[in-house]
């Protein structure tokens, strides 16, 4: 079990026609199987995963293409929030060549994921056998074309937010996701 090492995840996206894309990132409770070098194994996350990270982190986690931290990223979290069944968040995406490259290949069904960077911080095994993820640090998310959890889908895109959102350390904009 790889611990301290930054590993991804991928998960579906939805429509989009604007410019803060939304969705979830982390499913909780899916179990899917994995190989980060170490070999495959069967992971799921739980909720409160996710937690530390949104309240410690959620003003820094931009969002990217590919993983790919040697380019700028295309877009910062504007919402974050755990909910029942997973970690929802929202990114605005830059009007930038990769911003509107990105928001194309999502309109033309080429992009379809998120996929997260993270770090895991304490993880137990299960009954199962399944690596249950206890505690996470987010390092990025991305988009991708292909996702890993398949309840972990971009749910669509704003064309505008209703009012200014911001994420910070201090405090995050907490939203009812399905309620």
């Amino acid at each position: 079990m790889a611990q301290n090492r930054n590993l991804q995840r991928l998960a579906q996206v939805g429509e989009v026609e604007g410019r803060t894309v939304h969705g979830i990132v982390v499913p909780y409770g899916e179990t899917i199987m994995v190989d980060d070098g170490d070999g495959p194994y069967r992971e799921r996350f739980l909720k409160g995963s996710t937690a530390r990270s949104i309240r410690e982190r959620a003003h820094k986690i931009r969002l990217m293409v590919g993983h790919d931290t040697r380019r700028l990223p295309i877009g910062t979290t504007v919402e974050m929030v755990e909910a029942d069944d997973g970690l929802h968040a929202a990114f605005r995406i830059s009007e930038t060549a990769d911003g509107n490259d990105a928001l194309t290949l999502i309109r033309d069904g080429i992009v379809d994921s998120f996929s997260i960077g993270f770090i895991p911080l304490r993880s137990q095994r299960a009954s199962d056998g399944v690596i249950e993820r206890l505690e996470v640090s987010i390092r990025e998310v991305s988009l991708v074309f292909q996702g890993a959890y398949p309840g972990a889908k971009l749910a669509g895109v704003r064309a505008a937010q209703q009012q200014s959102l911001s994420v910070d350390a201090a405090r995050v904009r907490m939203l009812q996701w399905g309620k």
